[in-house]
């Protein structure tokens, strides 16, 4: 088994949407009939078209979007993106991430049954801050999903001087896959991004 990673990237679609490489500072790049424009979320701007009549057009981001893997989908702010990331040996990570360090991590397995490696993730998880000297307490865990799915694991809290992280790491599966969901916050962040877990959770359908 692999340690487990963390990935983050940016992407948007919006009629034929890149991101930028020429030096207009715009982040993103809108090809409309063959014309190229710079752009960026909450733009609003007129492209000239190759025949001379001006077109309207805007970039904005979601409020929400829901986010599809193989066997599951969740919800979440449009403002926040999921990177794809492929382990190897039949693994694909994805993960959201927030600026100040809020995470979801949601892996999905083939040929592996991922409830009997809950607590193995969560010590790769929290081996750094363990190494640091931050003490930990943990206990077992389980969420029902709308759907009526069990997700089972376990739930952490550790302890620094300095701040307490939560960590939470349920999963369900069969012999031939399934799916582990690992999330983590610091606490004094959960009035402002407590919300991003409980979208997670109370969208979050699988198909195990």
């Amino acid at each position: 088994m692999r340690p487990l990673r963390l990935a983050t990237a940016i992407a948007i679609g919006c009629l034929v949407v890149g991101q930028a490489n020429a030096g207009d500072g715009k982040g993103f790049r809108l090809t409309i009939d063959g014309v190229e424009v710079g752009i960026n979320p909450g733009d609003a701007l007129d492209v000239t078209m190759k025949d001379g009549r001006e077109v309207s057009v805007a970039l904005q981001r979601s409020e929400s979007v829901t986010f599809t893997g193989g066997k599951f989908s969740f919800d979440h702010d449009g403002k926040f993106t999921v990177a794809k990331t492929d382990l190897g040996g039949g693994v694909q990570q994805y993960a959201l991430m927030t600026p100040i360090g809020t995470g979801i991590i949601v892996q999905e397995y083939k040929g592996l049954n991922p409830t009997s490696i809950t607590d193995f993730v969560l010590q790769q998880m929290v081996q750094e801050s363990i190494s640091g000297g931050a003490k930990m307490t943990k206990e077992t865990a389980q969420r029902t999903l709308p759907g009526g799915s069990v997700l089972k694991g376990v739930k952490a809290e550790t302890t620094t001087d300095n701040d307490v992280m939560d960590y939470e790491i349920v999963a369900t599966g069969k012999p031939e896959g399934g799916i582990l969901v690992a999330t983590f916050l610091n606490k004094e962040n959960i009035p402002k991004e407590g919300g991003i877990l409980n979208k997670l959770w109370s969208s979050l359908k699988v198909e195990y």
